[in-house]
């Protein structure tokens, strides 16, 4: 019964995020400049590293564009240790990439909620009591399943057609009704994208009274 309830909460918590469309006030935890130096040198540096790279990569895939470039544009807001989008740096950066300040700062905060959605990085530098992965993975994993399982319940489509609409919306951390994710989400369930919002909030509010 405990396993139900937290498997529950954890599934409200995921329809709460992608329900509300809320988003995050800055992507200025991409980059963290080394901190107490507790660590050697070079397990920082390796860190910080590996860190850069996944976001790179992550960035480049919500704009679609080479890692290089992203690699290259990103280098300075790196060294800076944050991204604060309203300094020439973020501009410059942005301008290189051919995109908005604006679009690169979503493309930012996106690509740092899909990494700690995966473990690939740390919601915060401390991580003081951060879960297991494993069990953080099959956690998230059963809240996405009932979230799925409510929103097909809605909308009367099967689970398999709701999973794989919703993966990108999963995968973003949230649900923002006015981007093209969640657009392309409700054409492919064949509803409108209020119709989906709806359902959302309903899963939501089942999924609350059902912990």
């Amino acid at each position: 019964m405990r396993n139900r309830t937290k498997m529950m909460a954890a599934a409200a918590a995921v329809a709460a995020a992608l329900a509300a469309g809320s988003t995050v006030a800055a992507a200025s935890g991409t980059a963290t400049a080394s901190g107490t130096g507790a660590k050697p040198a070079k397990t920082v540096a390796a860190s910080e590293k590996q860190g850069h790279d996944a976001m790179v990569a992550a960035v480049a895939r919500e704009l679609n564009i080479s890692t290089a470039r992203v690699a290259a544009a990103l280098q300075p807001l790196f060294a800076a240790g944050h991204a604060d989008t309203s300094s020439p740096a973020f501009a410059a950066a942005a301008r290189a990439l051919g995109v908005s300040t604006g679009q690169l700062n979503a493309a930012l905060i996106h690509a740092k909620q899909s990494l700690v959605a995966t473990g690939q990085v740390k919601q915060r530098p401390d991580g003081a009591k951060s879960a297991p992965s494993a069990a953080k993975a099959a956690d998230e994993r059963q809240a996405h399943d009932a979230m799925v399982a409510a929103v097909a319940a809605q909308l009367h489509v099967s689970t398999a057609r709701v999973a794989a609409a919703l993966q990108p919306l999963f995968a973003a951390g949230h649900a923002d009704t006015s981007s093209p994710a969640f657009a392309a989400a409700a054409r492919a369930l064949g509803v409108s994208t209020g119709q989906l919002n709806t359902a959302l909030m309903h899963a939501k509010q089942s999924l609350a009274q059902g912990s």
